[in-house]
């Protein structure tokens, strides 16, 4: 051992400290981690601290170090978790676009838009009327450009909805 070399011992310290730093303050929280990736972060982090010297071990930049080693890791696992959580969005939105059919027909429809629907789709029957609407918006939503979509949530489609139907009439 060198002269001002840190102990084996003292290293460790350190790398806990830094553990507890990570697990207090860095640690995503608009995200949940997986153990895998917890493990897979901790890891990082820890190979980098071993990389690093004593002086810059012991020294207050050692902080900045160790967020960017986090920040690496985190920063694609937020992405795709981001990316799920719009998907899940838009299929949610999606998905919901059909039942405002009813709500249009049955409450905002007036009845000479409701017959305009029923000459334009050949149908007479409100039922199968309905059910045939549904299935249009159903195709018609799906081509939808998801930026466009983004711009609403499940209860707010229901006026791209009724623009659509209305374009029907």
């Amino acid at each position: 051992m060198k002269p001002g070399e840190k102990t084996r011992e003292e290293r460790e310290a350190r790398y806990e400290l830094m553990d507890t730093y990570v697990r207090t303050s860095l640690l995503p929280y608009d995200f949940a981690l997986t153990a895998d990736q917890e493990a897979e972060m901790f890891a990082a982090v820890r190979s980098a601290l071993e990389e690093t010297n004593d002086e810059e071990l012991f020294s207050s930049i050692l902080r900045f170090k160790v967020e960017e080693a986090v920040d690496r890791k985190i920063r694609p696992w937020r992405e795709a978790s981001q990316l799920k959580e719009q998907l899940n969005r838009l299929k949610e939105i999606r998905a919901s676009a059909a039942d405002y059919v009813s709500v249009f027909l049955n409450g905002q429809a007036t009845p000479v838009a409701v017959e305009q629907l029923k000459q334009a789709f050949g149908i007479q029957d409100a039922k199968a009327l309905e059910s045939e609407l549904k299935d249009r918006i159903r195709g018609w939503i799906a081509n939808v450009e998801d930026s466009e979509l983004l711009q609403y949530d499940v209860v707010t489609v229901k006026d791209l909805v009724f623009a659509q139907l209305r374009s029907w009439c």
